[in-house]
């Protein structure tokens, strides 16, 4: 596997108000508690298979610490399992939006953020292909 293959860059962020109320609006979600993914298949503005957002309430954690942590290992867990992943999006045509949604009340350790986000990210995938 090469170094370019694991990197989350810019065009690969799901960005714009609109696209993401979209998504959240119309999209289809799968649960893996604490995380929630919300996809749409739909056209994106870049040639990346998938684009993503991850969204951490305020409702649920207070700090902005705890918030960007969550964020953050949110955002490696899913660096490190797109590879699989966007293999098996090749396998349909189309681009994919998603949003990656915490639920938690509390900062989880990053070995179940991991595992979680894969899991989620399986589904979803599996949900789709019917």
């Amino acid at each position: 596997m090469s170094a370019e293959a694991l990197t989350f860059r810019k065009h690969e962020h799901l960005c714009g108000q609109l696209r993401i109320q979209e998504v959240f609006r119309t999209g289809k979600g799968v649960g893996e508690p604490p995380f929630r993914l919300v996809g749409l298949r739909m056209e994106l503005p870049t040639n990346a298979p998938a684009q993503v957002a991850f969204s951490v309430p305020r409702k649920h954690l207070r700090r902005a610490v705890d918030r960007n942590r969550m964020k953050r290992l949110m955002r490696e867990a899913y660096r490190l399992n797109k590879t699989g992943t966007y293999a098996r999006l090749a396998e349909r045509p189309g681009q994919v939006a998603w949003l990656l949604i915490y639920q938690g009340r509390q900062v989880i350790a990053w070995e179940e953020v991991e595992r979680k986000i894969s899991r989620v990210l399986a589904r979803w995938l599996n949900e789709d292909a019917r």
